[in-house]
């Protein structure tokens, strides 16, 4: 557990020095003001983009940070410090300072816009969606072989993935075609979220569970078998 923890506090150093905890504050001002006080677009799209997109770039700036800066911390990879354990707790740390976006959309759906939905599972969702696309973002860091092709991974995971729950949204799909998208874990967070904040959704009512259920199945699948096993081969070609 210590090492979980010595690998969060080493990111938010990291977090302070660089300024990224005021980044994360101003983009969710921005956002959170648009949602509340215009109808450029709906609330949830906002959800979306906070959810599926800035988990992938915070976690994505403190592997850059480290691999630059060679900060990781000291004998990461001995065998009596699991990398494993360093995995978690850089999940743990990029998931902790999405705190902050929930939070304060929370606030503003709920006494701005003045809906009701429960507090609690919405909580559950934003958290479990945050952290498989963390999970996501360091599957594909370990997967890609170059910066080029990890940043076009990133890029056709945002945009065939991450667009579709925002298509979902509109009612764009046919409730045939949904059950084939729940190989995307952003539309099944999509499908948790438009049922809890707008209460809408094309799918039968169990479908909501399912679609918690396949999110837990990702993220231990993409943990056990993509993290877990190549973690420190990833970090002795980057870190070392």
């Amino acid at each position: 557990m210590k090492k979980i923890i010595d690998t969060v506090k080493n990111d938010f150093v990291n977090y302070r020095d660089y300024h990224f905890l005021e980044i994360m504050f101003i983009l969710t001002l921005f956002f959170g003001l648009l949602m509340g006080l215009t109808s450029l677009m709906p609330p949830i799209i906002y959800i979306y983009l906070s959810v599926f997109v800035l988990p992938v770039i915070t976690f994505s700036v403190s592997l850059f940070i480290e691999a630059q800066q060679k900060t990781v911390l000291p004998n990461v990879l001995d065998d009596n410090h699991h990398p494993s354990l360093y995995a978690i707790g850089k999940i743990l740390s990029a998931t902790l300072i999405q705190i902050i976006p929930m939070i304060f959309y929370l606030m503003v759906m709920i006494f701005v816009l003045g809906l009701s939905f429960n507090i609690l599972f919405f909580m559950i969702v934003y958290m479990l969606s945050t952290v498989i696309h963390i999970i996501i973002g360091l599957s594909l860091s370990i997967i890609a072989k170059t910066a080029y092709t990890l940043s076009l991974s990133y890029l056709v995971y945002l945009i065939v993935f991450s667009v579709i729950p925002i298509l979902y949204s509109f009612d764009f799909f046919s409730a045939d075609l949904s059950y084939i998208l729940i190989i995307s874990p952003a539309f099944l967070s999509g499908v948790l979220f438009e049922s809890l904040v707008n209460q809408y959704s094309m799918m039968d009512p169990w479908f909501n569970y399912i679609s918690l259920g396949l999110i837990l199945t990702y993220i231990v699948v993409l943990f056990m078998y993509v993290i877990k096993p190549f973690i420190v081969h990833y970090l002795k070609e980057n870190y070392e």
